[in-house]
């Protein structure tokens, strides 16, 4: 009844994912095949998703087309997703949203990049020079979206449980990565109980709720605690009562919410104009 996710800088990464699910007969989910269904519930085109799974968006890159939304509606999804559990999820979307659930094991798969490259080249027909570019260039595109979007550093190995280095990327090494990861699962600390089911849901919550009020307030923060939610946000002082209750209204459509409390933080301008 675990929770696996898995994020690699290398191709193999997502093969390792769907064996591991094989293996458990886990269900096996990545934030690009839960893109249609993100794109149904809110009316956003699949094209624009992806792009949002690689470009920041545009209120933290300034150039960027892509807005805060996107992001927050495809994390609630895949949260959302999660709830079911026996799931290994290949991606970065929402990773630091669950690293306090304690029945979700996070692994790390690396690779050197001169094996990386050697075992891109054959799969892409692409030339070493090619193939180094490619790779290289996927890299820093990664790196740069979590640290646009979540303010980390997705090498960081403190942010997984288990990092895993599959060598030469031959048969045995693939074959000990997932040997390595079906194991630990099976840790009695990876086991879902009242408390961690408890902490998945709230985070499920607060994704629903941050995505019921991404019109409102995009870069809203948002926590739940089993149907109370506290809702940290900014606004004018002279609009804020109308804010406030227009949050309220919506979020107590939403099943499951019992109460919510709004913190307001008086932008800028208001705190100047009363000489503060």
């Amino acid at each position: 009844m675990s929770i696996i996710t898995i994020t690699a800088g290398s191709y193999i990464g997502r093969q390792i994912a769907k064996s591991a699910a094989k293996r458990l007969d886990y269900e096996y989910v990545d934030s690009k095949n839960i893109l249609s269904l993100v794109s149904k519930e809110f009316g956003v085109p699949e094209s624009k998703l992806v792009r949002a799974l690689k470009e920041a968006p545009s209120g933290i890159g300034m150039f960027s087309k892509t807005k805060p939304e996107y992001i927050i509606f495809i994390e609630t999804l895949i949260a959302e997703y999660l709830l079911k559990n026996n799931i290994v999820y290949y991606g970065v979307v929402g990773l630091p949203l669950i690293q306090e659930v304690p029945h979700v094991l996070n692994v790390q798969i690396i690779a050197n990049l001169e094996d990386r490259i050697k075992n891109r080249m054959k799969p892409d027909n692409l030339s070493y020079d090619k193939a180094r570019k490619v790779i290289e260039k996927e890299d820093e595109e990664q790196a740069k979206w979590a640290a646009a979007v979540y303010d980390i550093d997705i090498k960081n190995s403190s942010l997984y449980d288990l990092v895993i280095n599959i060598g030469h990327m031959k048969d045995d090494d693939v074959e000990d990565a997932l040997e390595t990861i079906i194991s630990t699962v099976k840790h009695k600390k990876f086991q879902p109980m009242t408390y961690s089911l408890r902490c998945m849901k709230n985070v499920a919550m607060s994704c629903r709720v941050r995505a019921t009020l991404a019109d409102i307030d995009s870069k809203m923060q948002v926590k739940s605690d089993e149907g109370t939610i506290y809702t940290y946000t900014k606004a004018i002082k002279k609009k804020a009562h109308d804010k406030v209750l227009e949050m309220k209204q919506k979020v107590m459509r939403i099943e499951g919410v019992k109460h919510i409390e709004v913190f307001i933080d008086y932008d800028l301008f208001t705190k100047v104009a009363h000489g503060q």
